[in-house]
């Protein structure tokens, strides 16, 4: 079996004003850290925040929230209760474990003939792990005004979040990458089956190109 660390980024901060319940207060990217260490997918819900070195909140409600910014994280508290002028402030938030991540490709989906149906129905990845991120790469530009769109993923019977919706402006110039992180429903084991589905079609006349779904591995998958 292959050993990783469970990496966290860990925050220090010393409040200089009271933060009210709801409201927001900012700190810096750890050392090793920046905004794309947690977007596209990378950022776990399983952080915690530890306030005075005592009382110890989880990344939900009652608890904090967090959003990454360019070059700093914004975090919310959600504790019920002010936090105090001078209180330390710990702060760790949970990373995607491991290096290695899979892309599987869907591909090639010409637009002309997408309905409001399942596109694929029941591919098996065979991987544990979690979807983090997809993305829809155009190899025909779409020029036909006012078409669109929404596509999902379902892990079995159950509606990944994130969807993707595509229309006509997004789609030109060729070569044009839409993408959209996975945030719940995303988690795989070996036996689950992956389709895509489309919805809300004002069907296109033209463009063409393929989905690429990028899986983080878990457990003895992880490499």
């Amino acid at each position: 079996m292959t050993s990783i660390k469970n990496r966290f980024a860990r925050i220090s901060t010393t409040l200089v004003s009271a933060v009210a319940d709801d409201a927001t207060f900012t700190v810096p990217y750890p050392t090793g850290f920046a905004q794309l260490s947690f977007t596209k997918g990378m950022a776990r819900t399983g952080g915690y925040m530890i306030v005075n070195g005592n009382d110890r909140w989880a990344q939900a409600d009652p608890g904090f929230s967090v959003a990454y910014g360019a070059s700093l994280i914004t975090v919310t508290n959600l504790t019920g209760a002010s936090l105090p002028a001078g209180a330390t402030i710990d702060i760790n938030l949970d990373v995607a474990d491991g290096n290695g991540r899979i892309p599987i490709t869907l591909a090639p989906l010409p637009l002309a003939g997408v309905t409001a149906a399942d596109v694929i129905t029941e591919c098996y990845p065979g991987i544990a792990g979690t979807i983090e991120y997809w993305e829809f790469h155009t190899t025909v530009a779409v020029t036909t005004a006012a078409r669109l769109a929404t596509f999902n993923l379902e892990i079995d019977t159950t509606n990944v979040t994130g969807s993707l919706a595509l229309t006509s402006a997004l789609l030109t110039p060729k070569g044009t990458v839409i993408g959209a992180e996975c945030t719940a429903n995303n988690v795989l084991t070996r036996e689950s089956k992956l389709s895509l589905e489309a919805s809300a079609v004002t069907a296109f006349a033209e463009g063409e190109g393929y989905f690429v779904v990028y899986i983080r591995p878990t457990g003895d998958d992880v490499y």
